[in-house]
């Protein structure tokens, strides 16, 4: 057997990505911040060169690549969305084709109270994300509101009921669980700190454009 055959026949070396599928307002910059300082590569809604995370998500898999093609050695990603008052996008909803994508990265559901949540939205960078929400969809600030509550429920159900059993998939309550949970689940292939772990972003400094 030739050293070329040899070489083709060993597997490919393991490279899980870490990937937050919570929706916006669940600690995602905590989360990134976590990563980063546990010496994990992470990007956080932009990557270094400005590019909004979700925006090259999408574009990737409408020409056919894999979701998060042209982020390097990238590691980790959270807060996958943008909001502008003309256009809408929680990236978390593409969870399906990131598993397809991705079989061996760690998903994980970042969660939190639902009316919390919703309140967190409404005050995000001191009611304007509510305001670009309310353009975007054409809709009053109540309804904005009704319609966010109906996404919660039908993203947690769907994450929920297709992750099922996948040991690589975890919902973590940012007010009820521990990091030390996320440090245990990822240990096999990350050295995750939590001595990094706290509270980011909780005001929200306002962004031209976010999600």
């Amino acid at each position: 057997m030739s050293a070329m055959t040899v070489e083709m026949l060993q597997p490919a070396p393991s490279d899980p990505k870490i990937i937050l599928i919570g929706l916006n307002r669940c600690a995602t910059t905590s989360f990134h911040k976590l990563f980063q300082n546990s010496g994990i590569s992470s990007v956080h809604w932009v990557d270094d060169g400005d590019n909004n995370l979700a925006h090259r998500m999408v574009t990737n898999i409408a020409m056919g690549r894999k979701p998060l093609d042209g982020f390097g050695a990238v590691r980790a990603f959270s807060d996958i969305a943008f909001t502008n008052s003309r256009f809408l996008l929680d990236g978390s909803r593409f969870f399906r084709e990131l598993h397809a994508a991705y079989p061996d990265a760690y998903f994980m559901l970042n969660t939190r109270n639902r009316d919390d949540w919703i309140a967190s939205r409404a005050r995000h960078s001191d009611g304007k994300y509510l305001e670009r929400c309310c353009k975007a969809n054409g809709q009053t600030a109540d309804d904005v509101k009704r319609g966010w509550s109906h996404l919660y429920d039908v993203h947690h159900a769907e994450v929920e009921t297709y992750f099922d059993g996948n040991p690589r998939f975890l919902r973590f309550d940012i007010d009820e669980d521990s990091p030390q949970i996320v440090a245990d689940w990822l240990s096999s292939d990350f050295d995750v700190n939590i001595v990094h772990w706290g509270h980011y972003n909780k005001g929200a400094s306002e962004r031209a454009q976010t999600g």
